[in-house]
């Protein structure tokens, strides 16, 4: 009988069989924190409109906005939704980042990460998957950052029985090794949005219908 362990370890080397190896590059923490309070309770597709604007118009640093009027920023992000809330968050952020650290998060990601993860979340709009978001994909920390996606594949794994995110992510954490866990959490992003959908999961096309313990 195989342990947890190695049961993650081969659903993560199927769904790479399946999906393929997704490559992702360093990004500019201070642009993916502005691009991740963008997605917050959006689709892809908006968050990246809103962005591609934003980027189109002005520079996205912290000393620009800090210094723009909410309308302004309300205005270029409006296709992410919930704009003006959004629009305060980020010059609130933009604020915070320039005052405390001279516009460079660097110097945080550099931080040990229960340290990095604390003072991000101090941050105005931020929260716990934003902070995992730049923590993994901008400060290279091993941590595997819950959407909702993951919300659904942790539930459909049986790996915890919780609605809280810490209490999943540790899940996820405990049963994936640090050097897997970027792509892991890529990995089930592409699984719960092609396959594993909350609603409707298309378990006659999951290639790992066998492994799942709650096949539906």
């Amino acid at each position: 009988m195989i342990s947890d362990k190695q049961w993650m370890t081969k659903i993560l080397t199927t769904l790479e069989d399946y999906f393929g190896k997704i490559n992702w590059n360093v990004q500019d923490p201070f642009k993916l924190l502005i691009g991740t309070i963008l997605s917050q309770h959006t689709s892809d597709k908006n968050s990246h409109s809103a962005f591609r604007k934003l980027e189109e118009e002005v520079e996205v640093t912290p000393k620009v906005l800090a210094s723009m009027d909410i309308a302004d920023i309300k205005h270029l992000i409006k296709s992410a939704g919930l704009a003006n809330i959004k629009a305060r968050r980020i010059r609130a952020v933009s604020t915070v980042v320039l005052d405390r650290f001279g516009g460079n998060l660097s110097q945080v990601l550099a931080l040990p990460l229960e340290k990095a993860r604390q003072i991000l979340r101090s941050f105005p709009g931020v929260g716990e998957k934003t902070a995992d978001v730049v923590l993994g994909f901008s400060g290279c920390k091993s941590v595997i950052p819950v959407d909702t996606h993951l919300f659904t594949v942790a539930k459909r794994f049986g790996i915890v029985n919780s609605h809280k995110y810490e209490d999943v992510r540790v899940a996820y954490e405990r049963l994936i090794l640090p050097e897997k866990r970027t792509q892991a959490h890529l990995l089930f992003i592409q699984l719960g949005k092609k396959i594993c959908l909350a609603r409707k999961p298309r378990c006659y096309l999951c290639p790992i219908s066998q492994l799942c313990p709650k096949r539906i």
